[in-house]
């Protein structure tokens, strides 16, 4: 062998020791100060993680109102005033129409936080809404924000409304590193009217004082429903319509960065979605405990391990360098499956994870013809060796065609188990064919010595 073809084997080898490192460690990156997997996670189902079971309600609660003896809502009560209860959800807001509306708003915050697994329903004659959602670490944020009405408004001190949401253009998340540490902002950006208008407030609201020299500056309020999230005034004119609000910092924790991460993602994910028409409060939260537990894998993931295992040593014993070279290529095989799985946001469930392991087999089943070929061709030639794969791949993709327009079928139903099981299906067959067509192909032809 050349010494040409020899590094060109080892290179081969390299790369798909680099991608299988990749796929079972992970990416670790330094995030402006800290370190980070940035591999994106895998997305589990209901049915291995739990679930919970939630009930949104059409709030009842009121609130007090104080009217001064003209009919004009004051803040504070004195002479002449009448306070008056008055509902949180006016009767003409109650239709159905705000009731689709405030699910699709549910449904469009739900996709916006990435939740892989959801179903929503709506009671068309209450409006009570009913979400079921995987059980996680942000499974109680996600609620929280659900029930948010994500009403956006900047405020006088009279709590007279200067500029509202109706503007809003856009909200993303922004971070910076100082040498005391990092630092993450919401960028709140309004249309060309909003733009107008704040550039008025930030002109009107600045730093003052009076002949005495006694500080009369009047602040605003930028609130988001009835929080606010910062009580300010302007030094300098905004032209451009865009604010940024500082949403934390931190020095050395990474679960510091990333909590202040996911509320500016979270406020951000609230402000680009629509305002609830209706308020709604929380009537059950339920955990529904999922019926597979992670001791229930053990012995499977086990048993899979060590046959996988003995069905590499059996092709590198069986085929010697032949059967080493597919064994390596087998198990870049699997790395670029997992990735693939990852980066395409396949939701694992248990039939998804049973595509999974029908793809490999699938693929071990190929790697054994392809060799069997190879050991019964009597020529021993680059040019024998190659026509041995072209036969392999294309009996093999004569085979797959109708599994893999099966997969493409079950991809567009609804039911996630069976679409979880297609999206596995699908992506294991097309790599097979990509894969061993770049990887494996190239690995045992650079390795054949022509006789």
């Amino acid at each position: 062998m050349k010494t040409e073809r020899k590094l060109k084997v080892a290179l081969l080898i390299l790369i798909i020791i680099l991608i299988s490192l990749v796929s079972f460690g992970g990416i670790l990156v330094k995030k402006t100060k800290f370190v980070d997997n940035i591999l994106p996670e895998y997305l589990l189902g209901m049915d291995l993680t739990g679930s919970r079971a939630l009930k949104f309600i059409v709030s009842k609660d009121t609130k007090d109102i104080i009217y001064d003896k003209d009919g004009n809502i004051v803040d504070e009560a004195g002479e002449g005033t009448t306070t008056k209860k008055e509902p949180i959800n006016p009767e003409e807001s109650l239709t159905k129409e705000n009731y689709e509306n405030s699910k699709q708003t549910f449904i469009d915050r739900l996709d916006k936080m990435s939740v892989s697994d959801y179903t929503v329903r709506l009671n068309e004659s209450t409006g009570d809404i009913f979400v079921q959602l995987p059980e996680n670490s942000n499974t109680d944020t996600i609620t929280q924000y659900l029930t948010s009405r994500g009403y956006f408004s900047i405020q006088d001190e009279d709590g007279n409304e200067l500029l509202s949401g109706e503007h809003l253009k856009n909200a993303q998340v922004a971070s910076s590193s100082a040498t005391n540490g990092v630092y993450i902002y919401l960028i709140i950006e309004f249309d060309e009217e909003g733009t107008q208008i704040l550039k008025d407030i930030t002109n009107t609201y600045v730093e003052t004082e009076d002949e005495d020299g006694k500080d009369t500056t009047k602040n605003v309020d930028i609130k988001i429903d009835d929080t606010t999230l910062i009580s300010t005034h302007f030094d300098e004119e905004i032209s451009n319509g865009t604010i940024q609000l500082t949403v934390g910092q931190a020095t050395t924790s990474a679960s510091t960065l990333n909590s202040y991460i996911r509320e500016a993602s979270n406020m951000a994910i609230l402000l680009n979605t629509k305002t609830l028409p209706v308020t709604y409060e929380i009537e059950e939260n339920r955990y529904i405990k999922s019926d597979l537990v992670l001791e229930s894998f053990y012995i499977p993931m086990i048993v899979v391990a060590v046959i996988a295992l003995i069905a590499l040593v059996y092709l590198i014993i069986r085929y010697k360098k032949n059967g080493l070279l597919s064994a390596i290529a087998f198990i870049g095989y699997v790395a670029v499956l997992l990735l693939v799985v990852r980066f395409c946001n396949v939701v694992l469930t248990v039939e998804g994870i049973t595509g999974i392991i029908i793809a490999v087999i699938l693929n071990y089943i190929f790697t054994i013809y392809l060799m069997n070929l190879i050991k019964n061709r009597d020529e021993k030639t680059i040019e024998a060796t190659s026509n041995c794969f072209k036969e392999a791949l294309l009996k093999a993709i004569f085979i797959l065609i109708p599994v893999l327009i099966t997969s493409v079928i079950l991809c567009f139903v609804s039911w996630l188990p069976i679409y979880s099981f297609g999206m596995a299906m699908f992506w294991g067959i097309l790599i097979i064919v990509l894969y061993n067509l770049i990887f494996t192909r190239t690995l045992i032809v650079l390795c054949t010595k022509n006789k």
